[in-house]
């Protein structure tokens, strides 16, 4: 079996090139940021703003114009915030949906657990044709959803929304 040598394809000494030669003019201006995420933010909405010098502005969006972020803190006061100048921004959410996943999840498997058992201590007739199993199995899940739901919806989640 005889080895053969590596040979760079034809369009890689190209591309180098042409990486290479990009223009190196001045920077232009950036344009004023706004950010398409905050038009989907209501009144309710709670954000969280992480400033350079590593403070945190925590409270309710408020609109302050294009550029601009307006967050109304809890302790009665507004603040007026430059994008430019945020570190981070993240808006608060629940974990709702990831609660009731795996609280589903979670009452489906007991559902199949209690219906083995039960199919096993019943001596009818009909318990041993999977009956048990219809009943435990969207009781138990819907229950563990349902209680999935609740507990998540009570534990906050920053979601990132700038940078």
């Amino acid at each position: 079996m005889s080895r053969q040598r590596f040979r760079p394809i034809p369009c890689f000494g190209f591309l180098i090139v042409l990486l290479l030669s990009r223009p190196h003019g001045a920077p232009a201006q950036a344009p004023e940021r706004t950010l398409p995420q905050l038009g989907r933010l209501g009144p309710t909405a709670v954000v969280r703003a992480t400033l350079p010098d590593g403070r945190r502005v925590t409270g309710r969006f408020l609109d302050a114009g294009s550029g601009r972020l307006g967050i109304s803190r809890e302790s009665g006061g507004a603040d007026t915030l430059a994008l430019a100048e945020l570190q981070l921004l993240e808006v608060r959410g629940r974990h709702t949906r990831t609660g009731a996943i795996a609280g589903g999840i979670g009452g489906l498997a007991a559902g199949v657990f209690f219906g083995y058992v039960i199919g096993a201590i019943c001596d009818a007739a009909e318990c041993h044709r999977g009956r048990a199993y219809l009943i435990t199995i969207p009781l138990f899940g819907g229950g563990g959803a349902v209680l999935g739901a609740t507990i998540g919806a009570a534990l906050p989640k920053w979601t990132r929304i700038y940078p």
